[in-house]
């Protein structure tokens, strides 16, 4: 209890001062939905608003994705390229640019990072990736992911919790992975870019430098019994002595299958032919209601659908 009781001070007078208006949340042109939670570690928030953001621009709206880009050097706003350096916008921004389809914006400033994307992109909705805690800027939905039951869980650092199960209030929707959303194996992208639809293989060597590498791995056994792996710490960066010691470690496999976002902290000189990353896609039986709420929210405010 000693251990987090300074932590779990500082969190309740920083949300008391906001629920009491005393720090002021700051409204944006664009409609704000925040996808986050309130866990340390993965709970699925980037596979999660990746499908959203896809969903939305599938129906017609200008959206972007707003994003702090963890351990990015440039501090933004910034919109993040295919071509950018992970070094500089992270690893799950640039991730996020490749596969999406929709504009993401590096700030740690999430009201700036807004701003840019309304006045430079005419993105009239914003989806903030990791952006429960982030208070500053007024959101106009809140969806927050948990990975379980939480009642029994402690504060950092005692525990894995950001904030007290009682913060959940503040969300409009709770989305439990383990039971309301599900992954969907995509197939493998190999370090040219190439999409293979099947994982056909009799020996996996698996690696991951990710918060939840458990559920990864668990990913990839139903579909080869023989799999070594190797943990890396979350957000890892790569170089030369982590590969070969990678390729030492998968002498005899078939293929070396790691995450997309590990892939792209991977310099693609460094691999061969056995390299891939498994893409996933995140389903929600939850989705169509938050993308419902999101077109009333949008009609509300006179905002229209490309096309």
């Amino acid at each position: 209890m000693m251990l987090e009781m300074p932590y779990a001070s500082a969190v309740y007078l920083r949300n008391l001062l906001y629920d009491k208006g005393i720090l002021k949340s700051y409204l944006v042109p664009p409609l704000v939905v925040s996808i986050g939670n309130i866990e340390a570690g993965g709970t699925g928030k980037t596979p999660f608003t990746m499908a959203l953001a896809s969903e939305l621009g599938r129906l017609g709206y200008n959206v972007a994705i707003v994003t702090r880009g963890y351990r990015g050097r440039l501090h933004g706003p910034v919109e993040v390229g295919p071509s950018h350096n992970y070094r500089d916008v992270g690893d799950e921004p640039l991730l996020m640019a490749r596969t999406t389809g929709v504009p993401v914006i590096k700030s740690p400033d999430r009201c700036r990072g807004a701003a840019f994307a309304y006045r430079r992109l005419g993105a009239e909705i914003v989806l903030l990736d990791d952006g429960f805690q982030h208070r500053r800027i007024f959101r106009d939905l809140d969806i927050c992911l948990v990975s379980g039951p939480l009642e029994n869980e402690r504060l950092l650092p005692a525990g894995r919790l950001r904030e007290p199960v009682t913060s959940l209030k503040r969300a409009c929707f709770i989305i439990d992975t383990k039971k309301d959303a599900s992954i969907r194996i995509e197939g493998l992208i190999d370090f040219r870019g190439r999409l293979l639809s099947e994982i056909r293989a009799d020996k996996i060597f698996a690696f991951c430098g990710i918060a939840n590498p458990q559920r990864f791995f668990d990913t990839l056994r139903p579909f080869c019994a023989g799999i070594k792996t190797m943990i890396f710490a979350d957000h890892h960066k790569y170089n030369a002595y982590d590969i070969r010691k990678i390729k030492k470690a998968a002498t005899g496999s078939d293929m070396i299958v790691t995450t997309e976002k590990d892939f792209v902290r991977m310099n693609q000189s460094w691999m061969d032919d056995r390299f891939h990353a498994l893409k996933v896609s995140m389903r929600s039986d939850k989705m169509m209601d938050i993308v419902r709420e999101i077109e009333r929210l949008a009609e509300n405010r006179r905002i229209s659908r490309q096309g």
